[in-house]
């Protein structure tokens, strides 16, 4: 029997492995969104440069207006919003639905003028840019720690056992970051349904429901990607005997 210390020694890094695993699938998926967003932030600094030059030029036309905004802005959120993750698409939707994005019509009765609708093209949620922003610096570190964790364990294995180490490992990989992206769009349906008739308040309702969604999804990947990593484990595993054992028999 091994000595207490060894299983204690097993016990905290088969819980730190556990961990990474959770965090890497949800640091995964946070982490491409974040980067989607620093795309659709680029873009938007170039929308911003273009609807200020129509100011500065002035004698701005309703067409010019119309399709600055509709043409290409309203244009450029939808095709953004293809590249997100489901967690990241369902989110979007819920603080700026497609159905409901604004015409230039509609913001010209609200702000009077093309000059005011133009000032305000390029304009993103701050709150938005911040977390991408801390996603970005601390999102790439989960990825970095499950690889390390993968190839500490793939390292300390036996010469023999090594092979089949490493296809349980690229099984936990590929579980971790399935399990991570699907539980976040599940943990964001669920708990922001549960706020969803707040909606009907403007603003308010957005921030409610966005927020819920926000932190559903980030419980829901770090569950989802602690289940997934498991099951890729046995699959992989089971993968790896499968191809090693299979014998092809003459008829």
């Amino acid at each position: 029997m091994a000595p207490d210390h060894m299983d204690e020694e097993f016990f905290y890094s088969h819980a730190a492995s556990s961990v990474a695993n959770a965090s890497f699938g949800i640091g995964s998926n946070l982490t491409w969104d974040s980067f989607v967003r620093k795309s659709y932030n680029a873009v938007n600094t170039a929308l911003t440069e273009q609807s200020e030059a129509l100011v500065r030029r002035g004698n701005v036309l309703y067409e010019e207006a119309k399709y600055l905004v509709e043409g290409q802005r309203n244009r450029m959120v939808l095709e953004m919003r293809k590249r997100l993750s489901p967690f990241g698409r369902l989110y979007s939707e819920i603080l700026k639905p497609a159905d409901k994005l604004p015409t230039l019509d509609q913001l010209l009765r609200k702000k009077g003028s093309l000059t005011a609708v133009l000032s305000s093209v390029g304009k993103t949620r701050g709150s938005v840019n911040r977390f991408a922003a801390v996603v970005r610096m601390g999102g790439p570190t989960t990825i970095v720690v499950q690889f390390g964790f993968s190839a500490v364990i793939i390292a300390s294995a036996e010469a023999e056992d090594r092979a089949r180490v490493s296809a349980t490992q690229a099984g936990t990989l590929g579980g971790a970051a399935l399990g991570g992206w699907g539980g976040a769009w599940a943990g964001c349906a669920a708990l922001s349904s549960i706020l969803s008739p707040s909606l009907v308040i403007p603003w308010v309702g957005q921030i409610t429901t966005g927020g819920a969604c926000l932190v559903g999804g980030i419980a829901g990947g770090f569950g989802g990607a602690w289940i997934g990593g498991m099951v890729g484990e046995s699959a992989g595993e089971a993968a790896y005997d499968f191809v090693t054992e299979f014998e092809w028999v003459d008829a």
